[in-house]
């Protein structure tokens, strides 16, 4: 009995040593963006970054949701936009370069990438609560 209570233990502490690890969440590599814009993000903490080349995915437009359409806001219109959690979606609202004002809904999974003057830039977009153009 007390061999089968051993190769149990065994076996438990040997599924558990891959369980360990570092919480490191290292940017490799971005995606080359289709276009290069420049913004400045203010995340949820009140934290600044000057951001170079920012995408989602090396895309420079919005996956958003009006309603039931699906939309595409081109980076290129957009002079600034605000983020507010709601729930299981992030409302942006969004100001244009010609002053208009709309709103849409985004998945907070949307993760922008970037580069920064001392590294790469990961930030969901639940995370952020402004994006301004320049």
């Amino acid at each position: 009995m007390k061999k089968i209570n051993f190769f149990i233990l065994i076996i438990i502490f040997t599924l558990c040593l891959g369980m360990g690890g570092n919480n490191y969440n290292i940017i490799s590599s971005i995606p080359e963006p289709d276009r290069y814009f420049t913004v400045t993000i203010v995340d949820q903490s009140n934290n600044s970054y000057k951001v170079q080349k920012i995408s989602i995915d090396g895309l420079t437009f919005l996956p958003a949701k009006m309603g039931r359409a699906d939309v595409g806001v081109d980076f290129k219109t957009i002079k600034k936009v605000n983020f507010y959690l709601q729930d299981d979606k992030v409302l942006a609202k969004i100001v244009f370069y010609d002053e208009s004002n709309k709103e849409f809904y985004i998945d907070p999974e949307v993760t922008f990438l970037g580069q920064t003057e001392w590294g790469k830039i990961r930030l969901k977009c639940s995370d952020i609560k402004e994006i301004v153009f320049k």
